[in-house]
């Protein structure tokens, strides 16, 4: 081999070469099928849900296009073209993948959903992370197979079931750690920004989380993720202990307009739930429990339920059968509620305490926790 002959080549190939990295092409295959069938391709752009189609011919197709950065993705094929029962859940042959600007091969034998994927470096990346991980993930299946596998009795006990949890909350942890090693090892990496997202939880440190994050390239930071990550950053931030509660108003039961600053003077704890939320109603026992105990000492609770507007009669009736005797408010918005997308709130239950000055003292604070709040500042 002429080595001088392949550079030279190699040398008039650049700029075409050049050229078809700029956007992606996605090459796919399942060679099983023989059929024309339709694939979607679907990802957002800043928010904004994208979607293409194409035909598959003989098994193979192609998607061509550009992105502006790497993101999550989903190839989805329509094996059927009968109309769908809106009776039946369909099959769904869907794959979720990460597309960037360069070329994408999947390849299957029977369905997208079981193939391989190759090319880029987020897929690579995801495909590492995935491997590194899966032997702590396994151990949640061992205790889920020891659970099972014990006498309706014993699954039944209470010290059991606690030493489940330590030993999940173990493997949570763990997870965790994993994950921190791989993000902070890999900062220009997008995988590693999927993985420093993926362990926020609903209430997590916003001011840890942002000097973190300001420790990714700059490039990842402008990535559609980077941004989201950014505002959810700072949104948490403006509900981070010490600092004074954003105010909203809400009706009430009866459709009266109800401000959260019309409490100041007292300690509130704003509590949201919904009717539909099983951890919520089990939650709330301990809220009546606290609420009778510190309510002639100047606490409260506001709760805001994010119930759906033909739900009305539901909340209303969990409020009654729940003992909630404190104020409820709503806009029947469910996860759209205003007061919700205010404080961020991802999953219920959640909750603020905030002081009689309207600064927020303490957050997700359940079972006993709360009653241990009230005690040390209301001594």
């Amino acid at each position: 081999m002429q080595i001088s002959k392949w550079i030279v080549m190699a040398a008039m190939c650049a700029p075409m070469a050049a050229v078809a990295q700029q956007g992606y092409v996605i090459k796919g295959s399942v060679s099983s099928i023989k059929t024309p069938e339709k694939v979607y391709l679907t990802y957002k752009v800043n928010g904004e849900r994208i979607m293409d189609s194409t035909l598959m011919k003989n098994g193979r197709f192609v998607f061509k296009g550009t992105v502006n950065g790497p993101k999550e993705a989903h190839l989805k094929v329509k094996h059927d073209s009968a109309p769908q029962d809106p009776t039946t859940r369909p099959p769904e042959d869907i794959l979720p993948f990460l597309i960037e600007n360069t070329t994408i091969n999947v390849v299957a034998k029977d369905a997208v959903k079981h193939a391989v994927i190759t090319g880029g470096v987020a897929n690579e990346d995801n495909a590492k992370v995935t491997a590194l991980l899966k032997p702590i993930y396994d151990k949640y299946n061992l205790l889920n197979d020891e659970f099972n596998a014990q006498p309706l009795e014993k699954q039944r006990d209470t010290a059991y079931l606690h030493n489940l949890d330590s030993r999940a909350d173990a493997i949570r942890d763990e997870i965790l750690v994993a994950k921190a090693t791989y993000f902070k090892a890999h900062r220009d990496h997008y995988m590693a920004l999927m993985a420093f997202n993926s362990t926020l939880p609903p209430e997590f440190d916003a001011v840890a989380a942002e000097k973190e994050f300001k420790q990714f390239s700059p490039a990842l930071q402008q990535t559609d993720l980077g941004q989201e990550l950014a505002a959810r950053i700072a949104k948490t931030k403006k509900t981070q202990e010490g600092e004074v509660a954003p105010d909203f108003t809400q009706t009430d039961v009866q459709g009266n307009p109800v401000k959260l600053s019309d409490f100041r003077g007292k300690y509130v704890l704003l509590d949201f739930w919904a009717s539909w939320c099983g951890p919520c109603r089990r939650e709330n026992p301990n809220v009546v429990k606290a609420y009778n105990a510190f309510k002639d000492k100047g606490f409260t609770v506001l709760g805001v339920s994010l119930d759906k507007p033909e739900d009305r009669d539901k909340w209303l009736a969990a409020i009654q059968k729940d003992g909630l005797t404190w104020t409820q408010v709503s806009d029947l918005k469910a996860w759209d509620n205003e007061a919700a997308k205010l404080y961020d709130v991802k999953a219920i239950p959640m909750n603020f305490l905030i002081d009689p000055n309207g600064k927020i003292i303490g957050k997700y604070l359940r079972g006993d926790a709360l009653e241990a709040a009230l005690q040390k500042v209301m001594h």
